[in-house]
């Protein structure tokens, strides 16, 4: 028994023979102790004891010398999947912490793999936090600094991508699916697109069979109990490229944590800043786009669509890892750099305050279409918002010149 660092049946004589040794030691007659304990003569056990204790029985009833006590062991087993003769679900499996669809998802991945990612690291570092873009709701997906699979490897860790068609257009979705359960049964969970919710990477981390159905987690899907839908979703994915699956591997290369995390303070203000010319409101981004947005509800005739509730969905959960992320971000510097991180990040986190005032208005559970009132309401605090948001970046800028960037 590895536990005990002894074979089962040798912890179980040492467990036997202490207690012979308490029972003695309360008075207990020798031939008495023996019958209980199972020895066939009072001899036999005086040879056993005093093998272990180096004493006899009759001393150890006499003497207070201090004997070698054998404990109970106690275990505690944690059971990490439970798997049947047709189907296997990995337990414990972190649900998702921020509404975001394309890196909340990986960070749960690589932690379940053995890594020890924060949220809110991840969240920063993706640069998810610190997005805003809209009139579309694929906007979240279309702004992002890195496609998935290119942030994981950029963590260090391999990948393994699976299409759910091949080049030539054949349905090979039958292929990533039988990978995708041996992920599975290898104790790790998957990334698959579209397995849950729609146009976004979802968590695989369990399968049945009989049922054709991969079980797991989305954004807004198996919050509370995994969720489970056809092992064919995947490929009926019609509103975006069905991206398939992707397997994470063991780490292997390098991760050069201080120039990651500089390229997301870059990128947030680059992004923030961009003032390209676009033909369509979908291709506005950064300052450009909040101020448009609260523009717009401050004109009649503003319709609540689709792309505002998803994307304030998004921006309005990310934002808040985004303040988290600079707050630790900014214990590895000092003096104004310090002071610049943490003052972003104090108005980000006044930004969210104006994000949650909007929810009524703005989030899937608010009324559709047209509604004057709610445009009157949501257009001061988009603004409000926008400001903050603005002001944070300023301090982002600071520090990026204080340290020479």
């Amino acid at each position: 028994m590895l536990a005990a660092g002894v074979t089962l049946s040798e912890y179980i004589r040492r467990r036997r023979l202490n207690g012979a040794l308490s029972d003695l030691r309360s008075g207990a007659k020798i031939i008495d102790v023996a019958a209980k304990y199972g020895y066939e003569s009072p001899d036999a056990f005086c040879v056993a004891f005093k093998r272990l204790y180096g004493i006899t029985p009759s001393r150890a009833k006499k003497t207070k010398e201090r004997l070698k006590s054998y404990d109970r062991i106690f275990f505690t087993l944690t059971v990490s999947y439970v798997k049947g003769e047709n189907d296997m679900a990995l337990l414990n499996i972190d649900r998702y912490r921020y509404n975001e669809p394309l890196f909340e998802g990986a960070r749960i991945v690589l932690n379940a793999s053995g890594a020890s990612f924060t949220p809110e690291y991840i969240q920063g570092l993706s640069g998810a936090a610190f997005k805003i873009a809209g009139g579309c709701p694929s906007r979240p997906t279309c702004v992002c600094d890195y496609w998935t699979p290119d942030f994981i490897r950029m963590l260090g860790y391999e990948i393994t991508e699976l299409p759910c068609f091949d080049e030539s257009g054949n349905d090979v979705c039958g292929a990533l699916v039988e990978a995708v359960k041996k992920h599975i049964d290898g104790g790790r969970p998957a990334l698959v697109w579209h397995a849950f919710t729609n146009y976004e990477y979802d968590v695989v981390c369990g399968y049945d069979d009989d049922a054709k159905q991969f079980v797991g987690r989305g954004t807004y899907a198996g919050n509370d109990e995994y969720a489970r839908e056809s092992w064919d979703r995947p490929k009926t994915c019609d509103g975006a490229p069905a991206f398939g699956a992707m397997l994470v591997g063991e780490r292997t290369g390098a991760f050069d944590e201080r120039k990651a995390e500089l390229d997301s303070v870059k990128n947030a203000v680059k992004h923030a800043r961009n003032e390209a010319p676009a033909a369509n409101f979908w291709e506005v981004e950064g300052i450009k786009f909040y101020r448009q947005w609260a523009d717009d509800y401050a004109k009649e005739g503003k319709e609540r669509g689709a792309a505002d509730a998803y994307c304030y969905e998004v921006y309005s959960s990310a934002r808040k890892a985004g303040a988290i992320y600079l707050h630790g971000l900014a214990g590895k510097y000092d003096g104004e750099a310090y002071d610049c991180l943490r003052y972003a990040a104090a108005c980000f986190e006044r930004e969210c305050a104006e994000l949650d005032k909007a929810r009524p208005y703005l989030s899937w559970a608010s009324p559709w279409g047209i509604d004057e009132e709610r445009s009157k309401n949501v257009a001061p605090l988009l603004a409000s918002a926008s400001g903050h948001y603005e002001k944070g970046v300023e301090y982002l800028e600071k520090f990026l010149s204080l340290i020479g960037e």
